[in-house]
């Protein structure tokens, strides 16, 4: 090769030659582009850019024959075509945001020696902040007479649609997407359009073309029309075509959309054209079926990690199976994270999983013949089960620590198998992968069990999908307890907080349980814990890119980009919760024979289950109202019944206070205890929880309107910052901020007592890039002043004021579980070890740790459960789901005033109830407090199971003065034992009755006979049933206790 040399300035013939040689050039790759690539192409691209495609044309083999030409809102991509072309390309722009991708193919080669595979061109537009091209006029969009052939069949299957629904719809679809469309398919896409504007699931079509090979070209065999709502930009076109690929197709054809991507639910509309890698019919190299499992669940589950390099991509599982092994890998951990949080860390059970694939794939293997519809084959799956065993036991790779974790990790993982009941996992369209699991697995762990878990559940199921997972305990048949969802605002307290999901939900479930005893559902609880992060940020980061290149100022972005933010955390609670209840009720939803009416469920159990919820956590008014209308219109046996606390057809708890009003009844009843009577005698008072808040800002307004001139709030911390007054705060300003549900931060500083102080988290202010302070109101010496404190500072005022200020009791009615545990339980003690308060009445759910329960119950504090203080707000619920159940719509609304009267007075008086047995048990026999609420649980549990086991085997009689019957009605409040008695008597299910019946009689019995009274239940039913005392639904006046001693 001759050196080049740099060309003589005065050499005009030498540049001329270059030139003339550029142009014969130009001339013939720009005649071989109009030759030989399809007419789409050159409608595609403007004659400007054709010119710069040329150019790089010329250049391709200098470029190792791929050319990345990037613009401002656009790019364009030389390649030569292969099987994996489209990873080729896609993977360059995984952080943009893709509005349309297609690709144009040349009929023959490139004129390059030695190349025999065609050119592809692929024209890639982004989406942009500010796009012009939304903008132009919708009727240049689509012909006149297409508009009207597409109305008339939307309107065949949309009759509602009218022509400016539709103009609408065609105006906010993307131009170039409905250019590359015609007939069928753009009518099919506008159709997935319009569905998925309101579902979550991947809306799409299928069509099969027989007759591919009589079109010729690059007609593909099958093509897919698909819309999603919610879909996120990053890397999802790259993952779509790495897992076409995987499935041995070929994207023959790819027209991409996101329509509307910046509102709150965008919806990505896409058609593909696939055909087999090999050139035969897509059906004949690919398992269609598995290809769509996969597909529409592509966005629920990362793409990249350790679990698709190890089975997936060397072919030792489908993709789908790759999502079972991470649902598997996520279940394991939650399982086995209490043996050892380090040695069982969710990255240390992925490795243990991927240490030895086969035998992971043999588990995979054993779940599809096990619930497979088609190929399931028990005999087979007993033999897979037994020979992954036995090779398990024997797994011997010279490092026992290392050894004896992987086995008990593939254990566990076979255990998932082995004790589930029944899976959505086959469904064909599902956004979650659901299990519906049998509790014993519990007893195979390797660590104690009844010290982390001292009760088996009735059941557990277990939702896995996109950045979630989720659990639903529950510890009887018929049970109703929350759903909270946990939404860390922070990546270290999500990776801390992701080790307790499944913990935290059985601790829940089972103060639930306890906490249910005088109603007769058995408690529950649902916990979904929420992990957006990486998604969050990457598509921020996206957004943040086209802001830029649409020149806003950097004010301008940081503003939109946290606005959006906001927006999106709200659109993934939602999508999550929707999700859940989806795969939650396809698992339950059955006729009355227990037959579940969703296909391809394979079901071990066969039996009917009726669950219903309540609200908690991240649960907002819009999703209790959704929750109730999906199950109403699938038609769920419980209807809108299924969750408690609706808006307008249920009870609003923070709206009649009904929590608080059981605490309140117990915090009196506690204070009397100590013989201080709050109606006459001052008394001082601290809570945790916010005046915005239902427990906490109820109780305030309890405070307010019944011992306005005698209580005094000293202390209250909630998320927003902490107050302290040394002569208490002003109970009518606390009273309108929960009006306005606004958080203590709000306090007005200028109403603060010498002494007092506010801290305030909302307002800080930067002392240097490292370094936040954060402002205290003080007033010291008549004279309010700003105190701006360190971080270090404040976080040690935020930690302790609240659990350091001396008062007579204490209200926890707000903050995260586990709040005061045993190793910080000595912050409610002041410097000679003496307990802050006298008394806790806890109003939150497990705000104190066991532990911490009983170091403050040594010392002195009398204590009210969780489970015995909250119970006011699961009595209204069941009061709501028996309502729900008896009345219609119209009905409940109409008696709703008179029904919230009874409701509150039947509350007042569980709680009184409980409260006098347990503070009289407590002054004979000198038992801790909690200790004696477990006790009244256990007994009225025990005495229902029993009860419930003699009458299941008989059936209630009909008549109303049957005893039975009797007990019936007197759990209901007395306008529906009277006006509606024929319908609780005749419509209500069985289960549910039998329930009532049983739960209400052993409660009296506890409350009335006292826990010194313990025959057999059964033997004495003919008496208790006749005895008026019992059975009748009057307040009970006066005690004969029998205590045991």
């Amino acid at each position: 090769m001759s050196e080049m040399k740099r060309p003589k300035k005065e050499d005009k013939k030498e540049k001329e030659h270059a030139v003339q040689f550029e142009r014969q050039q130009f001339e013939e790759y720009y005649v071989w582009l109009r030759d030989h690539m399809p007419d789409g192409f050159f409608e595609e691209v403007e004659p400007e850019q054709l010119t710069l495609i040329t150019h790089y044309l010329m250049g391709f083999p200098l470029q190792d024959y791929f050319c990345q030409i990037q613009l401002k809102d656009r790019a364009f991509v030389l390649i030569l075509d292969s099987p994996d072309v489209d990873l080729k390309v896609l993977k360059h722009f995984n952080l943009y945001g893709i509005r349309n991708y297609q690709t144009f193919i040349s009929d023959e080669p490139p004129p390059f020696k030695g190349v025999k595979q065609r050119l592809r061109i692929a024209t890639i537009f982004f989406t942009s902040y500010d796009d012009s091209s939304q903008h132009e006029s919708c009727d240049n969009l689509i012909p006149k007479e297409q508009q009207q052939e597409l109305y008339e069949g939307i309107k065949e299957r949309h009759p509602e649609i009218t022509s400016e629904d539709f103009q609408e719809l065609v105006c906010c679809m993307d131009s170039r997407f409905l250019r590359t469309l015609t007939g069928d398919r753009l009518l099919s896409a506008l159709l997935m359009f319009l569905r998925a504007r309101e579902r979550d699931h991947c809306q799409y079509e299928m069509r099969y073309n027989e007759d591919w090979k009589e079109k010729g070209g690059e007609t593909p065999s099958v093509q897919i029309v698909l819309a999603w709502r919610n879909t996120p930009k990053y890397r999802f076109i790259y993952r779509l075509a790495k897992m076409i690929f995987r499935h041995n197709l070929n994207m023959v054809r790819v027209n991409v959309a996101y329509v509307q991507p910046y509102e709150k639910n965008s919806i990505l509309i896409m058609s593909l054209g696939l055909h087999g890698i090999k050139g035969k019919a897509a059906w004949e190299e690919a398992d269609i079926s598995d290809f769509l499992k996969e597909l529409v669940t592509l966005k629920c589950f990362p793409g990249t990690d350790e679990i698709e390099d190890t089975f997936v991509n060397p072919g030792l599982v489908t993709g789908n199976q790759g999502n079972l092994i991470r649902t598997i890998a996520s279940f394991v951990h939650q399982t086995l994270v209490h043996a050892d949080i380090n040695q069982y860390s969710l990255r240390n059970v992925e490795e243990g999983l991927c240490r030895h694939p086969e035998l992971t794939a043999q588990v995979v293997q054993a779940f599809e013949q096990k619930f497979h519809p088609e190929k399931k084959d028990i005999e087979s799956y007993k033999k897979t089960r037994e020979n992954l065993l036995m090779l398990v036991d024997h797994l011997d790779t010279g490092n026992e620590h290392n050894d004896l974790r992987r086995k008990n990790i593939l254990k566990t993982a076979m255990h998932f198998v082995d004790y589930t009941l029944k899976t959505n996992f086959f469904r064909n369209n599902k956004s979650s992968f659901s299990f519906r699991l049998d509790p014993k697995y519990l007893n195979l762990v390797p660590y104690d069990r009844r010290e982390k878990f001292p009760v088996l559940p009735y059941a557990i199921f277990y939702i896995r999908g996109m950045y979630f997972i989720g659990f639903h305990i529950r510890f009887k048949d018929l049970s109703r307890g929350g759903l909270r969802t946990v939404f860390p605002q922070r990546f270290e307290q999500m990776e801390i907080e992701r080790n307790n999901v499944f913990a935290e939900c059985y601790n829940l479930a089972f103060t639930q349980h306890k906490k249910n005893k005088d109603i007769p559902e058995g408690g529950s609880k649902g916990v979904i814990f929420l992990e957006p992060y990486e998604r969050l940020l990457t598509e921020a980061d996206i957004l943040g890119k086209e802001l830029v290149r649409a020149g806003k100022r950097e004010e301008e972005i940081e503003e939109i980009v946290s606005k959006f933010k906001k927006e999106q955390k709200l659109v993934y609670l939602y999508l999550t919760q929707r999700s859940f209840i989806y795969s939650f009720i396809s698992l339950l939803n059955c006729y009355d024979d227990g037959t579940l009416k969703q296909k391809n469920i394979v079901d071990y159990y066969k039996k009917p289950e009726y669950i219903y919820l309540g609200p908690d956590e991240n649960m907002h008014n819009n999703m209790i109202e959704w929750i109730a209308e999906y199950s109403k219109i699938s038609e769920y046996k419980p209807g809108i019944a299924f969750i408690s606390s609706k808006p307008t057809y249920g009870i609003n708890h923070k709206e009649y206070g009904v929590t608080s009003l059981g605490v309140n009844v117990y915090m009196e009843t506690t204070l009397n205890h100590l013989g201080i009577n709050p109606v006459r005698d001052p008394f001082t008072i601290k809570i945790s929880g916010g005046p915005d808040g239902d427990v906490a800002g109820n109780q305030i307004l309890n405070l307010y309107k019944y011992y306005p001139k005698t209580a005094k709030l000293l202390a209250l911390t909630d998320v927003s910052g902490t107050i302290y007054d040394p002569e208490g705060l002003d109970l009518s300003i606390m009273a309108h901020l929960f009006h306005e549900s606004k958080p203590i931060a709000m306090y007005p500083p200028k109403k603060l007592h010498d002494g007092g102080f506010l801290l305030d988290l909302q307002t800080k202010k930067e002392e240097s890039a490292y370094a936040t302070k954060t402002l205290c109101w003080r007033r010291e010496g008549g004279k309010l002043r700003e105190d701006w404190l360190s971080g270090s500072d404040m976080n040690h005022l935020f930690r302790h004021n609240l659990h350091r200020v001396k008062t007579d009791i204490f209200i926890p009615a707000g903050g995260r579980p586990r709040t005061l545990h045993i190793n910080n339980y000595t912050d409610f003690l002041d410097a000679e070890g003496n307990p802050s308060s006298r008394a806790i009445v806890e109003g939150a759910n497990l705000y104190l740790t066991p532990e911490a329960r009983i170091a403050l119950e040594k010392i002195g504090v009398l204590i009210i459960k969780d489970s015995s203080a909250n119970k006011g707000g699961v009595i209204c619920s069941s009061m709501e789901i028996l309502a729900s159940l008896t009345l219609t719509e119209e009905e409940f609304l109409q008696e709703k005033p008179e029904l919230m009267e009874q409701i509150l007075n039947i509350i007042r008086e569980k709680a009184r109830n409980e409260g006098e047995l347990l503070l009289k048990t407590n002054s004979i026999t000198g038992e801790f407090l909690t200790d004696i609420s477990d006790q009244i649980s256990k007994r009225i549990n025990t005495y229902t199971y029993q009860l419930l086991d003699y009458l299941e085997k008989n059936v209630l009689p009909a008549h109303p003065d049957d005893p039975l019957v009797k007990a019936l009605l007197s759990v209901c409040p007395p306008l529906l034992a009277t006006k509606y008695r024929d319908r609780i008597i005749q419509k209500l299910p069985e289960v549910h009755k039998k329930a009532m019946v049983a739960c209400y009689l052993a409660s009296q019995i506890v409350y009335k006979k006292g826990l010194g009274w313990s025959p057999s239940i059964v033997d004495v039913l003919p008496l208790i049933a006749s005895d008026p005392k019992i059975t009748s639904s009057k307040p009970l006046e006066g005690h004969d206790f029998e205590v045991l001693s």
